[in-house]
């Protein structure tokens, strides 16, 4: 979501506050039994529109692997059709690439791999009322593909010099009236039928360049407002002809030969803490595994078309306002143990890539609150570049560590840096400050994960650990985790 002044109205009306305490065992997730197998975090950083190099430096210096950018279609085609033309032609002159070309260049320069979201449409492209160019009514599935076969062709890694873009996007957020339109019709939901029809042309358009390109379906925000918005959790059920909540399962309906998407995406933006769950058909983070059920079930029955026996979940947006600069936001020590719960509790709830919102704070704005702008960046604000300085919050999605005290010992959980392997040191703060208690290896993707048996600390819940590996270390991990509690993710 990237427009918090729409945002509020629908946190307002989201599902009351449940208190859920983390305690001293897991709450939402449970530990896996085998830590020899630890699954493997990806980090991505999403909007980020600068074509700088200190840009995409501060993306790989985050951790992150992955960059995502919106590609709007309006902004590179023609204001107005012509009449004479080939929309599926990368040099056609009616195009206009703009810094995209660069942005692009330099991402992959900087060792990056970018993420494009195909978002909008002209409004010549568009088959309803009212249009807007961010928030199209009705795009047509046609002219969609012939759009996105250019995109494609272009940055095919075979056009003009320009590196290859392997992730594809089709569109933002189609469950949300913010930007996608209709999300109703006669009273009855709509837009998860447009947008399929909508999808599997965007993706065959893609895959006809490259065959191996792989498509996102359009990440869902995270809540339902009847009339409003769909939840992600009925949308992705009638998006994929799929009927039951407890227990999902395929719907009689042919599902026009299924969905062809290789990703499914949501943002999973969040009323609370990382356990945190919405209403029925809401995907805030702690309804992550129903989501997972849904997907899990979809695979099963077929209506989910690629060449992946478990379709890969993604999380391409997320974020907390951070308390500076927002005075609505989260407390900067809060949000950075929340952080590194959040990245911990998805990735073993089954989410292969996790995207902060984003690089830096929205520049103030005289006459906008604070409560409806963005403060999310892992950077605060600065009038030049070279002013703007990282948050607490950085350095937790940099270097992600918890520690939850157990029966039988001490269980620690984290990534390195820059996602190498070697040995990491486990530290607990005592009277005398900072002492290694021990030592455990991160495997060749910077994962690692350990219960230290026999270790008692934590059992009192006071003090706080810390994760330390080639002379960085980590945001310390209180022993007493901080309960859940209602934050709007914006302030």
């Amino acid at each position: 979501m990237t427009n918090p002044v729409d945002l509020r109205l629908p946190w307002a009306r989201a599902a009351a506050l449940a208190l859920l305490g983390v305690g001293l065992a897991l709450a939402a997730f449970a530990v896996p039994r085998a830590e020899a197998k630890i699954p493997t975090l990806e980090t991505g950083v999403s909007y980020v529109y600068e074509t700088e190099p200190i840009e995409f430096a501060r993306v790989k210096r985050a951790g992150a692997r992955l960059v995502q950018t919106p590609l709007r279609w309006a902004n590179v085609a023609p204001a107005n059709r012509p009449v004479s033309w080939d929309p599926t032609d990368p040099a056609d002159p009616n195009y206009d690439w703009g810094d995209m070309d660069l942005w692009v260049r330099r991402a992959v320069a900087a060792g990056l791999v970018p993420v494009l979201q195909v978002r909008g449409a002209p409004l010549w492209a568009q088959r309803c009322a009212p249009r807007k160019a961010d928030t199209p009514c009705e795009p047509d599935p046609a002219l969609l593909a012939q759009f996105a076969k250019a995109a494609a062709s272009r940055y095919s890694g075979s056009f003009s010099g320009l590196p290859r873009v392997r992730f594809w996007q089709g569109l933002n957020e189609p469950n949300l009236s913010l930007f996608f339109m209709p999300q109703y019709r006669d009273g009855k939901a709509a837009s998860p039928f447009l947008y399929r029809a909508l999808i599997n042309s965007f993706s065959a358009a893609v895959k006809s360049v490259h065959q191996d390109n792989l498509v996102l379906l359009g990440g869902l925000g995270p809540i339902a407002v009847p009339g409003y918005t769909i939840g992600p959790m009925a949308f992705a059920r009638k998006l994929l002809c799929m009927k039951g909540r407890a227990k999902p399962r395929a719907t009689k309906s042919d599902c026009d030969g299924g969905v062809h998407f290789d990703i499914f995406d949501v943002h999973p933006y969040t009323t609370g803490g990382p356990t945190h769950t919405g209403g029925p058909d809401d995907v805030q983070l702690g309804d992550i595994p129903k989501l997972k059920r849904l997907i899990t079930a979809a695979d099963r029955d077929g209506r989910i078309k690629n060449g992946y026996k478990r379709t890969p979940l993604w999380i391409t947006e997320f974020a907390w306002d951070s308390k500076p600069p927002d005075p609505g936001g989260l407390p900067l020590k809060i949000e950075a143990q929340w952080t590194s719960e959040a990245l911990y509790r998805t990735l073993h709830a089954g989410v292969g890539k996790f995207f902060w919102f984003t690089i830096v704070d929205y520049e103030p704005e005289p006459n906008v609150p604070f409560s409806i702008s963005i403060q999310a960046g892992l950077y605060f604000w600065a009038p030049t570049l070279a002013a703007q300085r990282p948050k607490r919050v950085f350095y937790a999605f940099r270097f992600p560590f918890v520690a939850y005290p157990r029966r039988h010992g001490l269980f620690v959980w984290g990534r390195t840096p820059g996602s190498t392997r070697g040995r990491v040191a486990i530290q607990v703060k005592g009277k005398r400050g900072w002492r290694t208690v021990a030592k455990v290896r991160a495997n060749k993707h910077g994962m690692f994960q350990r219960t230290l048996k026999g270790k008692r600390y934590g059992a009192n819940r006071r003090g706080s650990v810390r994760a330390r590996y080639q002379g960085v270390e980590s945001v310390p991990f209180p022993m007493r985790p901080v309960r859940d509690f209602y934050q709007p993710p914006f302030g």
